[in-house]
């Protein structure tokens, strides 16, 4: 019998009754007494379910929160599907646009243990600790929630999990496991998709994948990118720099509008990673051609795109020299590189 958090039982071998505050395991809850007000162990098979809670108004999972990120308390919610797997989801906020929606991220518990969560953000060798706590079987929790403007910034997730039942147990192997992100997924409208965890679609992660999901969803943005685009039939154009006749300098635009015909579901920090690609392409391709001269156009702007080519040439291309290009040819948005 399906009994979940909040419905409102009565015991079939004594008088009263009350509401399911918790689930212990697949075969025991607790109920609050409606008599005494005291919360009672009780099996599933002893009780029968009057009246029962629509999902989402469930009692509250404890879940300790580290950083500003989380602006929302853990709520746990009932689910209705019982397998032996655990997810976790970005789910987009009510009244937005699905590319463009603030995402809460949950935490899916479609196993009939109790889970002991950890949940990091990783930063190459750094993690940061966002949240801990435990969820009940066969059900749901709201980790954390994320602006628009720092979905382009994420870069992996860490999840450290472990299993408890009460009573007789076959111990699992715990879960230590990083999903990697790639930023592109969260502005395609293919990648959210309708499940049996929430009425609105929703993208899906499964951490108890087999290796070869894993090794799907770590896919890097490149490869994504490029399957995105075959996948959709995309004609998407890289054009090549080109070499001006009358002083021999190769000009490389690097304005993105000038590097390739369409950035259709590309973040700006995938805008950022390309651009600065093809400067490193360019230079590996002339590094033996000495006294080659490669005019590298990046704009004013912001700044950003200029910054990043300065502290690759000083932290890279040391052995180059570098230097404003022409004024008059190229007005003040653009590094003149000679190759030594």
């Amino acid at each position: 019998m399906q009994i979940n958090i909040g419905d409102k039982v009565k015991f079939l071998n004594e008088t009263g009754g009350g509401k399911v505050t918790r689930i212990l395991d697949a075969k025991t809850v607790i109920v609050l007494n409606d008599e005494d007000e005291f919360e009672i162990p009780t099996l599933k098979k002893d009780l029968v379910v009057i009246t029962s809670q629509a999902e989402g108004n469930s009692s509250a999972s404890h879940s300790l929160t580290t950083t500003k990120s989380v602006t929302t308390s853990a709520k746990s919610e009932p689910l209705k599907v019982q397998k032996e797997d655990i997810y976790f989801a970005f789910v987009p906020k009510a009244g937005y646009d699905i590319t463009s929606s603030p995402l809460d991220l949950y935490l899916i518990n479609d196993t009939n243990s109790i889970l002991l969560y950890n949940f990091f953000n990783q930063n190459g060798e750094r993690f940061e600790g966002i949240t801990t706590g435990n969820i009940d079987p066969n059900s749901k929790i709201l980790l954390t929630e994320f602006d628009q403007k720092n979905l382009g910034n994420l870069s992996a997730f860490n999840f450290q999990i472990l299993y408890y039942q009460a009573g007789n147990f076959s111990p699992k192997a715990p879960i230590n496991k990083t999903v990697k992100i790639p930023a592109i997924k969260f502005f395609k409208s293919s990648s959210y998709k309708l499940t049996d965890y929430f009425h609105e679609q929703v993208i899906l992660y499964k951490l108890t994948a087999d290796n070869i999901e894993q090794k799907l969803d770590e896919l890097s943005q490149k490869d994504f990118k490029k399957i995105i685009r075959e996948k959709e039939g995309e004609t998407t154009k890289i054009k090549s720099p080109k070499l001006n006749p009358k002083t021999n300098i190769l000009e490389v635009d690097l304005h993105i509008n000038k590097l390739i015909d369409s950035v259709t579901g590309f973040s700006n920090a995938d805008i950022l990673n390309f651009q600065m690609d093809k400067f490193h392409e360019v230079l590996r391709d002339n590094e033996s051609n000495k006294g080659k001269k490669i005019v590298f156009i990046h704009g004013i702007g912001n700044g950003t795109l200029k910054q990043k080519v300065l502290t690759e040439l000083k932290r890279k291309y040391k052995r180059h020299s570098s230097q404003d290009a022409s004024f008059k040819e190229y007005g003040y948005g653009a590094t003149l590189v000679t190759i030594k």
